[in-house]
């Protein structure tokens, strides 16, 4: 089974400004309904979607996928 890497999840302030977690303990440090998260650009919505993502063959000789935190803000 080919490595999945782990993830170097970027935040949009604070302190520490990143930190990296393994794909698995992704599933409980990341709140997929407060913010959205951006890979390549490209945004994740779910658990399930990081998964597939990390999973594609262009990430299976990195050592880190990049996540970028983007907190949703509500409100009109």
């Amino acid at each position: 089974m080919p490595r999945v890497p782990k993830l170097k999840i970027k935040l949009a302030s604070g302190d520490p400004s990143e930190f990296i977690c393994d794909l698995e303990q992704a599933k409980y440090c990341l709140n997929f309904n407060e913010a959205v998260f951006l890979v390549d650009g490209q945004g994740v919505h779910s658990y399930d979607e990081l998964v597939h993502i990390a999973n594609q063959d262009k990430y299976q000789n990195k050592e880190f996928i990049e996540v970028e935190f983007l907190h949703l803000v509500g409100g009109g």
